[in-house]
């Protein structure tokens, strides 16, 4: 374990956790946007911000990628944090417009107006949470960043439908704004967002639509489970199979 401090408060740190990590399970808030425990650190919101001091020294450090060390006073709330954090979270509204959760955020780090021009650019604050997961979760790689400062977004190569894609809804899931749909109609998947369109399986057991056919198929790549497997719910499986 690694002694440290912070905001005051003397914590016993996992070592190798990030100072994040670190002050969440000690209950001490640091807002985030870009952070999830499903995919690696990022460090690109920037709203995680802390002051980190070391050998008399006082550093601004993003704390979802820094590790704990022996002895380190981490303070997340100073008038230089709270001044920083602010002027990022105004940009982000700028550029995508007040969203549901970048309003209740503005709440919490206390942004009362913006003084940046809104021009509802885009919707997508740019964080990389949906190409994280496909990437490193789920492997199918379909999707990623295009272009650079305002012009930078997220979509699938040239955009249009990538045959990669799995439709199996992980982006949608982990955006920490929601702002990626995901519809299901008539035995379809739709995420209007990669213009993908994917068939829906039904369980052979009870009849419900839980998976598309590319996520049917991904999974008997990687497995080589048999159909009666395969078609049937994790619901159904878990109750009528032992595999």
């Amino acid at each position: 374990m690694v002694k440290i401090t912070i905001d005051g408060k003397k914590i016993s740190a996992k070592e190798g956790e990030t100072v994040l990590k670190a002050a969440q399970r000690a209950g001490i808030f640091i807002p985030t946007l870009c952070n999830n425990d499903a995919v690696k650190p990022y460090s690109a919101c920037r709203m995680c911000l802390v002051e980190v001091a070391k050998n008399g020294r006082t550093k601004l450090v993003t704390s979802c990628d820094y590790p704990v060390e022996e002895g380190i006073e981490v303070n997340t709330n100073t008038e230089r944090i709270q001044r920083d954090r602010k002027v990022i979270l105004e940009l982000l509204i700028a550029r995508t417009g007040e969203t549901p959760e970048l309003k209740k955020l503005a709440e919490k780090v206390g942004v009362k107006e913006v003084r940046f021009k809104v021009r509802n650019f885009d919707d997508c604050i740019l964080c990389g949470l949906c190409v994280r997961v496909c990437d490193e979760v789920v492997g199918a790689h379909a999707i990623g960043f295009r272009g650079r400062g305002m012009e930078r977004e997220v979509v699938p190569p040239f955009d249009v439908e990538n045959e990669q894609c799995l439709a199996c809804g992980a982006c949608a899931e982990i955006c920490p704004v929601n702002i990626i749909d995901i519809f299901e109609h008539d035995g379809t998947r739709e995420l209007p967002k990669w213009h993908k369109k994917s068939r829906l399986v039904a369980c052979r057991v009870c009849g419900k639509y839980f998976a598309t056919e590319e996520e049917i198929e991904m999974i008997r790549a990687k497995t080589g489970l048999p159909d009666e497997i395969l078609y049937v719910c994790p619901d159904c499986r878990e109750h009528n199979f032992t595999i």
